[in-house]
């Protein structure tokens, strides 16, 4: 027993000695190096899905009836009239005759105006299963998208043309801040400003009493993305520039019955875009590939309108409803891996209430819910301009 107490106490003795001497012994060396932190391409996949989709978001949104247009055009209103005195000249040859005055009408040929709005996204979390191609590897690995919720706010000012009574062009310049929020990815903060020159058609009684319009926009967007990705080790930040194009064009027919204006509408609208590759800057950054983003839906909705004259203008509520179809079906791409499914089919519901003034003002208050089902959105915006 005292064999085995002085064998422990030696063993003990060892054991603070070779602690004692360690650091001396390396001491004046280099310690090995860390290994470097690997860039976490999970999270790279998800927050760069929540970055393609905040840029068509932003292309939607912000170019999203510019200038009430297709409120009017629905609803069957063309511009207001306002009245002037003109002399008239007695007829040549006349005895006598005296200048007289008469009152004439004539129709408002410009417009301008200003809006704000605001939409909310939230988009619901998905999984894929991905096919690794490794001879010896895992069959399949699971890649999990987080939920994202995307917040737009911006403003839109314009200038409209009515040319004649049938055809108005008009241009408008938008602006607007997204956030996006990819839940245990990481976050980004978008500004936008948007171009959009747009051109559309009023003809009544084309089809017996039935009138008919169309409308065609173009829009390009310039946005610039500050990301912010969480990586594991710590926090990489990039700066990537995108660019959107749009092309939509909306026709549909008004029927009257009593003091309604209804009927159907259909349209089309192609967005195509592309956000540049970037370095992220900070612990467990990568680089990020161009990543292309498009989109191709059509729209097929019916509308009822009430029109209702009083003594300073007219009120015109409105609802709406439509089936958007989206023929993309895969969601962007990101290293050749699909981001997400998108969802084929989304309702669109609105309801507005426009109020045009005799004098020439008018103001629109308008509501816009989407609904599929991965996606939920609500877009509230106010429309105020002067005709003249």
């Amino acid at each position: 027993m005292r064999y085995q107490s002085r064998l422990l106490q030696s063993s003990v003795r060892t054991i603070l000695a070779l602690a004692a001497i360690t650091p001396l012994a390396f001491a004046g060396k280099t310690p090995p190096p860390e290994p470097e932190p690997q860039p976490d391409f999970e999270s790279a996949f998800a927050l760069n899905a929540g970055v393609g989709n905040a840029a068509l978001s932003t292309a939607r949104e912000s170019t999203r009836d510019v200038g009430d247009r297709l409120f009017r055009l629905r609803a069957g209103l063309r511009p207001a009239e306002h009245t002037v005195s003109e002399e008239v000249a007695p007829a040549a040859g006349s005895k006598g005759g005296m200048t007289t005055t008469r009152s004439v009408s004539h129709m408002n040929c410009w417009e301008v105006y200003g809006s704000l709005f605001y939409y909310t996204e939230s988009q619901d979390s998905q999984t894929q299963i991905l096919r690794t191609g490794v001879v010896g590897g895992p069959a399949a690995v699971s890649l999990f998208q987080p939920d994202t919720d995307i917040d737009i706010f911006g403003g839109t000012v314009g200038i409209e043309r009515y040319i004649n009574e049938n055809w108005s062009a008009g241009f408008a310049l938008t602006a607007s801040n997204t956030d996006v929020d990819v839940s245990f990815a990481g976050s980004s903060d978008l500004d936008s400003i948007s171009v959009t020159p747009y051109l559309s058609y009023y003809k009544s009684d084309v089809f017996g009493a039935t009138d008919f319009w169309a409308d065609v926009m173009y829009s390009h967007g310039f946005h610039e993305f500050d990301t912010q990705r969480f990586t594991g080790t710590g926090l990489a930040a990039g700066s990537p520039n995108a660019d959107t194009d749009q092309i939509e064009f909306t026709t549909g027919l008004n029927f009257q019955s009593g003091s309604v204006t209804h009927g159907p509408y259909a349209g089309v609208r192609w967005i195509d875009g592309s956000i540049d590759s970037y370095t992220e800057i900070g612990a467990g950054g990568a680089s990020i590939p161009e990543q292309d983003v498009e989109s191709l839906a059509s729209i097929l909705g019916y509308q009822l309108s009430f029109p209702i004259a009083t003594s300073a203008g007219t009120l015109v509520p409105q609802v709406r409803g439509a089936w958007e179809h989206e023929f993309e079906d895969d969601g962007n791409e990101f290293l050749g891996i699909s981001l997400g499914e998108r969802d084929e089919d989304v309702g669109v519901f609105g309801a507005g209430i426009g109020y045009y003034f005799n004098n020439g003002w008018n103001t629109v208050l308008d509501y816009e819910a989407r609904v599929s089902s991965h996606v939920e959105g609500h877009y509230v915006s106010l429309k105020v301009g002067k005709e003249f």
